[in-house]
């Protein structure tokens, strides 16, 4: 019986030691950095329970597990973007806090060791407001992200999302990715990309409809950049600038560059034809996430015509005239004798996201009815910027 018990423990040591050792491999994690980067206005930083608040105007790192952020004022932006240090310095996903959003970030964690093959992992919760979540992991280690709502929570695969908490009601659309959502009734449901739902108190979610129609095909640049976009330059007889497609901070971007002689016009940029009626929509907004990352012509030059980036709308009118809209963004001052019209200053080095009036109320005198092409474009003369989640969407 002794030696029968001896060889029984041994034998139970002998499988159950690996085993412990491999779920230590494969599930131990360690928290993750956190950054936040207030965009416009001030971010107020809440670091626990019942603290008093930071105001944040400035980056600022570690930015713990347990904290919550709150937005407040009718133009306040942030950024928080998580890196997967101190195993690298990729940034693999990051959420933007738009005006009057309250955030929390429950949990950040990564794997411990590298061998192990799950995923790292983010949990917040969305009490009110309105956050766009990017999961595009730059290396091959995914980023699940879960999001608790009043409703329940919603599981975030790799991709984009769009979340809008105010007055009892969830609205959930999907850009790109799957979100599957876990509704407090026990009920599920799986939303995919270009589709939308909603959960108003304890109802549960509606089927999935389509989003808004975004009228611009390829705005996330999950494609080749020549399917769908026109690539062209403009840069006689000087180097001429580039576009090219990348990652950046979670997301994918198509980079607009410049670096040669300096003091001479140069332009380059992407068009798209759209050519879609719009006489049928109330509501068009051109919405884009904007980088700006080098400038040496000051403004937007004597003309204020060359922009480090600049989005331009065709269409026809309702009396059948050819137009465009356009808006510019640059972040160094000009001359005291030039002006800018058509654009805004913006901060550098950070994502901005722009969000248009409604072009059919702004444009109202002459109300657009066909889109006849978009173009998104970098000119003076170095320049180097990047865009993201390009959209012109009609409801």
């Amino acid at each position: 019986m002794i030696l029968l018990a001896a060889f029984a423990t041994f034998v139970l040591l002998a499988v159950s030691i690996p085993l412990a050792v491999n779920y230590i491999l494969q599930n131990a994690t360690v928290p993750m950095v956190a950054q936040l980067e207030p965009t416009v206005g001030t971010v107020l930083l809440y670091t626990a329970k019942g603290s008093e608040p930071i105001a944040v105007t400035d980056e600022r790192d570690e930015i713990p597990q347990g904290s919550r952020l709150v937005t407040t004022g009718d133009a306040t932006q942030g950024v928080l973007g998580v890196t997967n240090r101190p195993n690298g310095n990729d940034t693999i996903g990051t959420v933007h806090l738009y005006p009057g959003t309250t955030l929390s970030l429950l949990r950040i964690r990564q794997p411990r060791f590298q061998t192990s093959r799950e995923p790292y992992s983010m949990r917040l919760r969305l009490s009110e407001g309105r956050i766009r979540i990017f999961t595009n992991s730059p290396n091959e280690r995914g980023l699940v992200v879960r999001v608790d709502i009043p409703q329940g929570y919603v599981v975030l695969d790799e991709g984009s999302y769009n979340f809008t908490v105010k007055d009892g009601r969830t609205d959930l659309s999907v850009s790109q990715g799957l979100a599957r959502v876990y509704h407090e009734s026990g009920s599920e449901l799986a939303i995919g990309p270009g589709l939308r739902s909603w959960m108003e108190g304890s109802q549960p979610p509606g089927p999935p409809v389509s989003a808004q129609r975004n009228l611009i095909r390829n705005g996330d640049f999950s494609q080749s950049l020549l399917e769908d976009w026109e690539v062209y330059v403009e840069a006689p007889y000087v180097a001429a600038g580039t576009v090219e497609l990348g990652q950046q901070d979670g997301r994918r971007v198509a980079h607009f560059v410049r670096l040669g002689e300096d003091g001479v016009h140069t332009e380059v940029g992407a068009r798209q034809t759209i050519d879609q009626d719009v006489n049928g929509y109330d509501l068009l907004i051109f919405r884009v996430d904007v980088r700006l990352l080098r400038q040496t012509l000051r403004g937007a030059g004597e003309k204020s015509s060359e922009f480090p980036l600049r989005i331009e709308v065709a269409y026809t009118d309702i009396y059948g005239k050819d137009l465009t809209w356009g808006h510019g963004f640059y972040y160094r001052d000009p001359p005291t004798a030039w002006s800018v019209t058509g654009g805004e200053k913006i901060a550098p080095f950070t994502w901005y996201t722009y969000e248009s009036p409604n072009l059919m109320e702004l444009l109202q005198d002459t109300r657009p009815a066909r889109i006849n092409s978009v173009r998104v474009y970098a000119s003076g003369w170095n320049y180097e910027a990047m865009i993201s989640e390009v959209g012109l969407f009609a409801e």
